[in-house]
């Protein structure tokens, strides 16, 4: 390691193949099950999607019309780990920040970390060629059926007043999980999408996912003073993501949890 690299932090890269949303979401747990135990190193992972999938905050509720509408489109359904409004995984970047407060420069209060991780993508933006801002409204928490894309909220990231960039957290004391999808084009239903932009769309060029991630790589490790060591999941990840995505997220106990169930019941 260079000596200038001494007193950078080590966190490990992982960039999944396209995979569906039962086995992304355990992924994701696994991960911050295995960082709370300080059985792996903090993670910045990049992944992506089999199918079209809707995935919903941990505290949402889902209703009959988006219900039907994943039915009748052949979409699936999640529920993320994370809060948040439902997101649907099509034309995106998607990532995820597992990582304890120790291993950043600065420790701060668990909300300012949606600060911390959406400088690192303003970063990454502005290397891929447009500039950014910070969502400052507060999101008041009244709407529970609320699409994420159409609800900029503090620290999401804007481009022309409109959002292209959303994030979610789960905490565990000095723990967190923070998944985020970046959009690249604006897909389906244009009332879903009023509030929205697709960063191909404001470069008006195809963008390769590998040079988002290279962008988001270069950003983090100069925002967090990081250095990223690729990486694959360990022994003990592996066996707990198995176990939570035939567990858990695959199972309507957990993605409807005793709302809506429709023909799932």
């Amino acid at each position: 390691m260079p000596a200038n690299d001494t007193n950078k932090k080590v966190w490990r890269l992982l960039i999944d193949d396209p995979q569906d949303g039962a086995w992304n979401m355990a992924v994701d747990e696994a991960i911050l099950c295995q960082r709370k135990n300080g059985e792996t190193l903090s993670t910045l992972r990049i992944y992506s999607w089999q199918r079209r999938t809707v995935s919903l905050g941990y505290f949402q509720r889902i209703d009959k019309a988006l219900a039907d509408l994943c039915a009748q489109n052949s979409i699936d359904l999640i529920r993320r780990p994370t809060g948040g409004g439902f997101v649907l995984h099509d034309q995106e970047f998607t990532f995820s920040v597992i990582f304890s407060r120790q291993d950043l420069r600065d420790q701060h209060q668990a909300v300012e970390y949606f600060r911390v991780i959406a400088t690192c993508i303003r970063k990454a933006l502005l290397l891929l060629g447009t500039t950014a801002s910070l969502a400052e409204n507060e999101f008041n928490g009244k709407d529970n059926h609320f699409f994420c894309f159409n609800n900029p909220t503090k620290y999401d990231l804007l481009i022309a007043g409109k959002k292209v960039c959303g994030s979610a957290q789960r905490r565990y004391r000095d723990i967190i999980l923070q998944q985020g999808s970046l959009i690249l084009s604006t897909p389906g239903d244009p009332a879903y999408w009023q509030q929205a932009s697709g960063l191909e769309e404001v470069l008006r060029q195809k963008i390769s996912l590998a040079q988002i991630s290279t962008a988001f790589q270069q950003s983090f490790a100069s925002e967090l003073k990081l250095n990223f060591v690729p990486g694959n999941l360990t022994a003990a990840e592996l066996l707990l993501a198995r176990q939570l995505a035939a567990e858990k997220y695959t199972q309507d106990s957990w993605n409807y949890q005793g709302n809506y169930q429709g023909d799932h019941a």
